[in-house]
């Protein structure tokens, strides 16, 4: 019989650096409308027509949510 020592890795916890540090946190301040239109002519220029869609989505459901006032503006 042969008796193979397998080392054990070692199990000592390493000191993590969240991934998130010295980013901005919390809610984000909306969109303007310059910044919505920037966005949209950047993407039809580089053409990107699955971004500009899911984009355009998006700015639909919330504008749709902000009409039927399950949303409100603070």
């Amino acid at each position: 019989m042969n008796n193979f020592i397998i080392p054990l890795p070692d199990t000592t916890p390493t000191k993590r650096i969240p991934w998130n540090k010295g980013k901005m946190i919390g809610p984000k301040p909306p969109l303007r409308l310059k910044h919505v239109w920037s966005i949209r002519t950047s993407l039809q220029l580089e053409g990107h027509a699955r971004d500009l869609a899911l984009f355009n989505l998006a700015i639909d459901s919330l504008l749709f949510l902000f009409a039927s006032g399950k949303i409100t503006r603070q």
